[in-house]
């Protein structure tokens, strides 16, 4: 007899988008795609931020080169079109895991991907 399914294992996160194009160099005279990590456009799954100057936060994305999904800390201001969404991705839930093994700053909730949604607009 088998097992009866469980559910999949899921979480609510802000999810955003990678910035086509950003400023680069001294003076921002240079024009850049995406980020060193990230493709223009890459989605990444906003999982948590550091407090105090609030431009850095932590996401989980895939990797422009390797296509694999990494856990990386950007500026918020690379990040735009800010909603929220229920991660499903079985690789994406393994990387939030191992990131809540260490103390993280909030619980991964509707309500606090609300709140990330509404204030990342204003790091930018």
């Amino acid at each position: 007899m088998t097992e009866p399914a469980t559910p999949q294992e899921s979480y609510c996160t802000a999810v955003g988008n990678i910035v086509t194009e950003r400023p680069y160099g001294p003076g921002g005279e240079e024009i850049r795609t995406g980020t060193k990590h990230f493709r223009p456009g890459a989605k990444v799954y906003i999982i948590d931020y550091f407090g105090g100057m609030c431009e850095s936060v932590v996401v989980i994305g895939h990797h422009r080169k390797s296509n694999r999904p990494i856990k990386a800390i950007i500026k918020a201001k690379y990040i735009e079109n800010f909603r929220v969404k229920q991660c499903i991705s079985l690789a994406a839930i393994r990387l939030i895991k191992e990131h809540q093994a260490s103390p993280p700053t909030a619980e991964l909730t509707q309500e606090f991907a609300e709140t990330l949604c509404r204030i990342l607009p204003h790091w930018r």
